[in-house]
């Protein structure tokens, strides 16, 4: 017969679930230790800014990056420095990837 949710909690059925004689000492919280992830060295002091889009936009960003032999990414901060142009805003974003190109001979 399995034991009831009132014997599991304590509630004195039948079938009293045994608990241990001597409960555990409480733990001192240790301080937490700061994770540390492997990032790439281009992605250092950078944050990602990103949207959800239709196929077509993501699929024309990509044309237009390789059209004009660049990474969607350096189109993306043309972009952003056009709308922060727009907006009076200080021109902040930099047009280099970090990637490294490909060298074509």
């Amino acid at each position: 017969m399995r034991a009831s949710l009132k014997s599991i909690a304590g509630g004195g059925g039948k079938e009293a679930v045994e608990t241990s004689a001597a409960p555990e000492p409480p733990t001192t919280p240790q301080p937490e230790q700061e994770r540390r992830y492997r990032t790439a060295q281009t992605r250092a002091d950078t944050r990602q800014v990103s949207g959800h889009y239709k196929p077509d936009v993501a699929h024309t960003l990509r044309l237009i990056a390789a059209e004009q032999g660049q990474d969607v990414q350096e189109i993306l901060a043309e972009a952003l420095n056009m709308l922060f142009a727009r907006y009076g805003k200080a021109v902040r974003a930099e047009v280099s990837s970090g990637r490294r190109k490909k060298v074509t001979t």
